[in-house]
């Protein structure tokens, strides 16, 4: 925890930080009596609670010993999905006489799910006659975690034929092109198949794969299509 003075302000700020699997119920966060400076002798006397502005009461503090502790699991995704920053307000309350304790306890990322691809196989029909240099925009990869444990990169298997171009798009989410770096020929190879790979940014490193069917096609299977 990291305790925050405000000129005075019985305020206090915890730091939680999911650097291990989430918390289940049960888990000490901190010692509310320790970081607010109090009696843990008097905390029953006082009739010390917790009251969290939030739909669900995640957390709870012991009267016998002051820690804070999980009462249902934290799962960061579910409480803040897709945010950089999640918290929870809570406020600490003791009476005789009567102190409200002001708390923020910030809930970080950890790097607890892999990227995925919303379609596992990707179809490409290209025709052979393709000029080199040509790109073709591929679905980007989601991830449930934020920052630096969200897709960051992405490697395609090897091919003499087709490469990868990382793009950052305005939300700052990576997506690839695939670049057709040699000319196709239909009759030494109609299919080619890919394997697309997503890694993130986190410790260690989490992979999600698509695969990439390119099926080529001629000027004369256009005609056979149309007639």
């Amino acid at each position: 925890s990291d305790i925050k003075g405000f000129y005075g302000k019985p305020f206090i700020t915890l730091l939680l930080s999911l650097s291990h699997p989430p918390m289940e119920e049960g888990s000490a966060v901190a010692n509310l009596a320790a970081d607010l400076g109090l009696d843990v002798k008097t905390l029953v006397e006082r009739r010390m609670r917790l009251e969290l502005i939030a739909n669900r009461k995640y957390l709870d503090v012991n009267r016998e010993t002051g820690e804070l502790y999980v009462v249902e699991r934290i799962d960061r995704e579910s409480l803040c999905p897709a945010k950089t920053s999640c918290f929870l307000k809570m406020e600490a309350i003791i009476e005789n006489p009567k102190r409200i304790f002001y708390i923020e306890l910030e809930i970080t990322d950890i790097n607890d799910n892999a990227p995925h691809f919303r379609r596992d196989t990707v179809d490409l029909d290209i025709s052979e006659a393709t000029p080199v240099g040509e790109r073709f925009s591929l679905s980007n990869a989601v991830d449930p975690d934020v920052g630096t444990n969200s897709v960051k990169d992405y490697h395609l298997s090897a091919s003499e034929h087709f490469s990868i171009e990382i793009q950052t798009g305005r939300d700052g989410s990576k997506f690839a092109d695939l670049i057709l770096k040699k000319p196709l020929d239909r009759e030494q190879r109609a299919v080619h198949t890919l394997t697309l790979t997503a890694v993130d940014g986190g410790v260690p490193t989490r992979t999600g794969t698509a695969s990439i069917i390119v099926l080529l096609y001629t000027c004369c299977d256009l005609i056979s299509m149309n007639y």
